[in-house]
């Protein structure tokens, strides 16, 4: 059976607040995301089992029926009513725990590649509408580059790709569960937040790269409540960024340097003080049929 090999790319949240809670508990979000070239690679082989078999290399997340790569497999079987079965391998270098949306992209590898082997028989804006009801960030990760990103995740916005730039991201061991950092933002009584994304659109689509580094928000950066995010932060800030901020639920960060020197200054403290650093620029596309 013919396999195909997915590169999945992370993805940064360059503006992230929260408009409001559902009484179903769900948020609604405003963000703008960047799709970056840190990658997962997903491997797909279509069988005839009827099955969906996962296996994670290197990795301690289940593969198991509540990882999103398995049920974003199951999904679209049962979408296209296919008697197939599927095994899928997963290769992570994307950190999880870390709000670079790794699961999300995993998923999105997924749809995409398992589609094209049953002949793509559904359009990208189904595969987004199916990837939203496993997670908020599939869409944007099956459509990757830069956009703003509303409601669930479902509503895409794409903008003008982000000047091509030096990222530096840097994590601590400790991870922060979604689920953890949401209900601490909610049981912290902040009012839910007036956007500011048109400030932001604005200056990515005007290709003014200093105005987006002063518009970097998180909504949820103390929710986190981790102090290392703000050390790493300050590192970051002190050896040159132009803006930091963590993105996602945590607890990874960046951040954007005018100069190659100033981000390897900064990877160098923090490598020396436990951290994981990675440097990474902006990439225009999600998840990606490589092979």
């Amino acid at each position: 059976m013919k396999t195909v090999k997915v590169k999945c790319p992370a993805k940064l949240n360059l503006y992230l607040d929260i408009t409001h809670r559902m009484p179903n508990g769900y948020h609604i979000m405003e963000m703008v995301m960047q799709a970056v070239n840190l990658f997962d690679t997903v491997y797909l082989t279509l069988n005839d089992t009827g099955e969906v078999a996962l296996s994670m290399e290197d990795s301690p997340i289940p593969a198991d029926q509540t990882n999103i790569a398995w049920r974003c497999a199951r999904l679209l079987l049962d979408e296209t009513k296919s008697r197939h079965g599927v095994e899928i391998r997963i290769h992570k270098e994307i950190p999880s725990e870390a709000g670079l949306g790794g699961g999300s992209a995993d998923g999105a590898g997924v749809l995409v590649g398992l589609n094209a082997l049953l002949g793509s028989p559904l359009r990208m804006e189904r595969l987004i509408e199916l990837g939203a009801r496993v997670g908020s960030d599939i869409p944007f990760c099956i459509q990757g580059g830069t956009a703003m990103v509303r409601g669930y995740g479902e509503i895409l916005e794409a903008l003008e790709p982000l000047d091509d730039c030096r990222i530096l991201i840097a994590k601590p061991a400790k991870g922060v569960p979604t689920a953890e950092c949401f209900a601490r933002y909610d049981a912290s009584g902040k009012p839910y937040g007036i956007p500011g994304t048109p400030l932001i659109k604005k200056a990515i689509n005007a290709d003014d790269l200093s105005a987006v580094c002063k518009l970097l928000y998180n909504a949820l950066e103390e929710a986190a409540d981790l102090p290392e995010v703000q050390e790493i932060r300050q590192i970051m800030l002190e050896s040159g960024a132009a803006g930091s901020r963590m993105t996602g639920s945590g607890s990874a960060v960046f951040g954007i340097f005018p100069r190659s020197e100033q981000l390897e200054n900064a990877s160098r403290t923090l490598k020396k003080l436990g951290y994981y650093t990675r440097r990474c620029s902006p990439v225009e596309y999600g998840a990606t049929i490589t092979e």
